[in-house]
């Protein structure tokens, strides 16, 4: 039989018993009486989360009683949409590397925050999404309760590394135990689903839950070994490093400057070398030598795609790292597998090589070289592109961080825009997330206030969450964004145009005016008709206080992708 609406709605949002919150900072655990909604607050901050990104409502009464007990040590951003809150825990979790948390209801809710929390699966990051359900005795009936779907927990697996649902509120410590162990490991994003009467009903429980930190694994010293004399072999070496080599950068360039391999880094993996490194290129450069190496160490990355797309010959090697050993039965089998942490992996076979002289003049030389060729290449026949490029590098640190959407600037400054440590250039990874940027921007900004940190957005993917400046204004998060504008879903209609015959449907754009768009919710904005009045404009808005937007009318762009990799 199914439940009726009205009681459980009557349990959910009846007012919890004045608690005392447990104290804070003595590293003791003690057991307190308190809701689920409450453990689920202690078990933040236990963890060193300071910042919820999230929009309260029915289901999760309880727990946003329990964060109004908690604001004097944690922050609660509050967004226009739910996209909105996953995209700026996604944000916050890309450009530090720790957990960027959100909480929505369930049903239409959590649907909303699906685009991100993909997104989050592509890049690994290290995303907590706290779901609301239903009554838990509702789950499953098909009863037609608020916000019920049909298995909502099946679709929460499909978009999660790890998940796990609370069936009482003594199982809430022990589930966000599990998820920031999960999230610690660098498996990838993990999700917490909070019925309703879970997060209202009390009981005696632990009010610290301190996650232990797994030790990273180890890689095996046979196969360390057999990597290290497979490399030291090599002729021509040649490096791809991926976002599971994070914090083994000092690793990766001994092992580079040692053999003199090339290090070419995709998307997330940019900045691993910094950009200025001799050995550090693109993917541009690294199709060009793919065929001519004859022995590739691949690192924290999906390997798998090149060798399907650049060919892989018979007496090619490949020495692969990864902390999934499934990802070794992709494609062609690697010559060598381990599986282990990256940053472990590469500090072990930079210890065999420790006794070998540089080699690296000649790598060097190479490279050098290639990068020259590739560069001159790209300043002329994506002249358009680079001239706003070149704006960016005059007017930006080098310890900016940039979102980059999916989007004409967008696709090169992934690419080509110089980087000097990881999570500097944010990139949504092969889910190719049109939209996502400035949502995501605000996020990142939020959890690195004293860095610059711009949004790269098309006037196709931008008013996809454009109605987060509102959040930005609200909340005080100063985060710049600039809008290209050309009036078209540019890269499709380029291919609409070029590869389809001319027949252009469904890409055209009618916009508002940005400027006075921006100005309506309290932001301030400028226009920059030129690439050198691109760089102006970004002096002037990182001279604010509050948040920006540069609206820059573009050309219809030559296409890149001949020179670059999306």
């Amino acid at each position: 039989m199914a439940m009726p609406i009205r009681p459980i709605l009557k349990i959910i949002s009846a007012p919890s018993a004045t608690i005392p919150w447990p104290k804070r900072g003595t590293g003791k655990v003690t057991k307190t009486m308190m809701t689920g909604g409450e453990a689920v607050v202690a078990a933040l901050e236990a963890n060193g989360v300071r910042t919820l990104y999230g929009l309260p409502g029915v289901q999760l009464d309880h727990l946003f009683n329990a964060l109004h007990g908690a604001t004097d040590w944690l922050r609660v951003v509050n967004a226009r949409h739910e996209q909105g809150v996953a995209y700026m825990a996604l944000g916050h979790a890309q450009s530090t590397g720790t957990p960027g948390v959100y909480a929505c209801v369930p049903g239409p809710g959590f649907l909303n925050t699906t685009a991100a929390l993909s997104t989050a699966y592509a890049v690994h990051a290290p995303v907590l999404a706290l779901i609301g359900q239903i009554h838990s005795k509702a789950i499953g009936v098909g009863g037609g309760e608020l916000h019920e779907l049909p298995d909502q927990t099946a679709i929460v697996r499909g978009l999660t590394r790890w998940n796990g649902i609370a069936h009482s509120p003594e199982d809430v410590p022990g589930l966000m135990r599990t998820a920031f162990e999960m999230l610690a490991s660098g498996i990838g994003p993990v999700a917490v689903e909070l019925p309703a009467d879970v997060l209202a009903a009390h009981a005696m429980m632990d009010a610290a839950v301190k996650a232990e930190a797994r030790p990273p694994a180890l890689p095996p010293e046979h196969l360390v070994a057999s990597a290290a004399h497979l490399l030291i072999a090599a002729r021509r070496p040649l490096i791809m490093a991926g976002a599971g080599a994070y914090g083994g950068e000092g690793a990766l360039a001994r092992i580079a400057e040692r053999l003199g391999a090339p290090v070419m880094m995709h998307l997330q993996g940019r900045g691993l070398l910094e950009s200025s490194h001799p050995l550090a290129i693109g993917m541009g450069e690294g199709r060009q030598i793919w065929n001519d190496a004859d022995v590739i160490l691949a690192v924290g990355t999906r390997f798998h795609r090149l060798p399907a797309e650049w060919g892989l010959s018979e007496t090619q090697k490949v020495v692969r790292i990864d902390t999934d050993p499934a990802r070794f039965t992709i494609g062609r089998p690697p010559e060598i597998a381990i599986a282990a942490d990256g940053a472990a992996a590469l500090e072990a076979i930079a210890g065999r090589l420790a006794h070998l002289p540089p080699r690296n003049e000649a790598g060097i030389a190479a490279a050098a070289i290639l990068k020259a060729k590739t560069e001159q290449r790209i300043a002329i026949e994506l002249a358009p592109q680079m001239a706003y490029l070149a704006a960016l590098r005059q007017a930006l640190p080098a310890d900016a961080h940039i979102v980059a959407d999916y989007t004409q600037i967008g696709y090169m400054a992934a690419d080509r825009h110089p980087v000097a440590r990881p999570r500097q250039m944010l990139t949504p990874g092969y889910q190719g997330t049109l939209g996502w940027a400035y949502a995501t921007a605000l996020g990142a900004k939020s959890a690195n206030p004293d860095k610059v940190v711009v949004a790269l957005c098309g006037d196709g993917g931008f008013l996809f969450t454009a109605n987060e400046m509102a959040t930005a204004v609200a909340h005080g998060i100063a985060a710049i964004g600039i809008v290209f504008v050309d009036g078209a879903y540019g890269n499709v209609q380029r291919m609409q145009r070029e590869d389809h015959g001319g027949k252009v449907i469904a890409s055209d754009l009618v916009n508002p005016e940005f400027e006075r768009f921006a100005e309506s919710f309290g932001a301030k904005a400028r226009r920059a008709e030129t690439a050198d009045g691109l760089a102006e404009a970004l002096r002037w808005a990182m001279d604010q206080t509050g948040p920006t937007l540069i609206v820059a009318p573009v050309p219809r762009f030559p296409s890149p992708w001949a020179l670059i990799e999306p």
